[in-house]
């Protein structure tokens, strides 16, 4: 019962999880499922947000019965007004945050994790508690959100914030999303079907002008005379700087989501990447648990490490070349300032042709090394097609094989397989 935990898990707990918002509660989930005993410490402090969710996302959620609780709603097209050219692209559905996080607490409960309704404070391996109760546990997870490790960052050559709240308009449009770029920043629209939109400007933090009338000159500046729209509610302002990924100091004291490192909001990628960085902890709790030693300690940090940054600097990337497309404010002083963050890399590296190379991938819930298949179409490189490991049949194909030999040790996929990986080849060599 939330707020009464079950004494073994507050006395004995196994692991100890700070935070109950998507990572947080996944990560107690996925523990609880593997039979550990868990506490989950949250107050339960509502969010008052709607964010966009992908349906990659949802899709995960659906097949791995999480669900999501009736928190979504949608898909609904998205719209892009940026440099000059208005556009549609892609879909996203609507979740309400507030009942989208106790929808994944209560299962975390569901699972056998015990949910304890209050906040606390980690330092070092130790929980302490309001009252001055202190705990510990072999695994401890830091899923604080931007609180979480925030000694540890380094520091951003501008601060960002995210000034939110709801508003209706007198004639409202269909549902959707749509996102506009502004002298002052770019804002993110949610309209819902029951009439009212829900607005994120993301602008410089510094400013003289009260949040009210921030966002509602924004608005009127996407061509919504002032006239015809009415602010409700109090606004919130929130920090909504990319952070870089904290090191990774103590396997068994794992921070998570936005406590490990917190994306750029351009990018979009900010409940994908709770999700995803929640399902890495887990396997690097259940490799050290499964091969103790040196060894698997060294693989673990190398591989959460090296997924954390390469996800961070991957959508700061991004975040910056969509900046870049921008050319209308280009002497505006927000756009300025970010438009060499991260650096001048690539988001991706680009790949011309199949390569092998050594990488890391989680394969039945363990971290382990393998080759990986690196082709202009997964330039992060795949591990496997379907059950067949790729870089295995790839050298297999490229060593001349022919698709009857390659069915003979894959089966029937090996067919298709082969076709495709000739058309690739074909592909490149023609590019080449």
């Amino acid at each position: 019962m939330a707020g009464n935990p079950d004494m073994t898990a507050l006395s004995r707990p196994d692991m100890i999880v700070l935070g109950g918002g998507p990572a947080g509660a996944v990560s107690a989930w996925l523990a609880a499922r593997d039979g550990l005993r868990v506490l989950l410490i949250d107050p339960a402090k509502p969010s008052l947000r709607i964010e966009g969710l992908s349906p990659r996302l949802h899709r995960w959620l659906r097949v791995t019965g999480l669900g999501d609780g009736g928190a979504t709603i949608g898909p609904f097209p998205r719209r892009v007004d940026w440099a000059n050219q208005p556009q549609a692209v892609n879909a996203e559905y609507a979740v309400d945050r507030d009942r989208f996080d106790a929808h994944l607490r209560r299962a975390a409960e569901s699972a056998g994790a015990q949910w304890l309704k209050t906040s606390a404070q980690l330092s070092g391996r130790e929980v302490s508690l309001p009252g001055g109760r202190r705990l510990s546990a072999r695994w401890m997870i830091d899923a604080r959100g931007r609180q979480g490790r925030h000694g540890e960052r380094s520091t951003l050559p501008f601060s960002t914030i995210s000034i939110c709240g709801w508003y209706r308009q007198d004639r409202p449009g269909p549902p959707g999303f749509d996102i506009t770029a502004l002298p002052e920043g770019w804002l993110w629209r949610a309209a819902l079907p029951d009439g009212r939109t829900w607005a994120q400007l993301t602008t410089d933090a510094r400013s003289p002008a009260a949040m009210e009338e921030r966002l509602a000159q924004a608005i009127s500046r996407t061509g919504l005379p002032t006239g015809r729209f009415t602010l409700q509610s109090a606004l919130h302002a929130r920090a909504s700087a990319p952070l870089l990924p904290s090191p990774v100091t103590d396997l068994s004291c794992l921070p998570v989501g936005d406590a490990l490192s917190a994306m750029d909001p351009l990018s979009g990628h900010g409940l994908f990447w709770a999700v995803s960085s929640a399902l890495s902890a887990a396997a690097a709790r259940r490799t050290l648990t499964a091969r103790p030693g040196t060894g698997t300690q060294m693989l673990c940090r190398r591989y959460l490490e090296k997924r954390a940054r390469e996800t961070y600097l991957r959508n700061a990337r991004i975040g910056r070349d969509f900046l870049r497309l921008e050319s209308r404010f280009t002497a505006e002083p927000f756009w300025i300032s970010r438009a060499g963050f991260p650096d001048d890399q690539p988001a991706h590296v680009p790949v011309t042709r199949a390569e092998v190379r050594p990488g890391m991938v989680i394969r039945n819930g363990l971290i382990e090394e393998m080759e990986l298949l690196h082709t202009p179409q997964e330039p992060e490189g795949i591990g496997w097609f379907d059950k067949i490991p790729a870089a295995t049949f790839w050298q297999a194909f490229s060593a001349g094989r022919t698709r009857e030999e390659l069915a003979a040790t894959w089966g029937p996929m090996a067919l298709g397989l082969f076709d495709r990986l000739a058309t690739l080849k074909a592909d490149c060599d023609e590019n080449a």
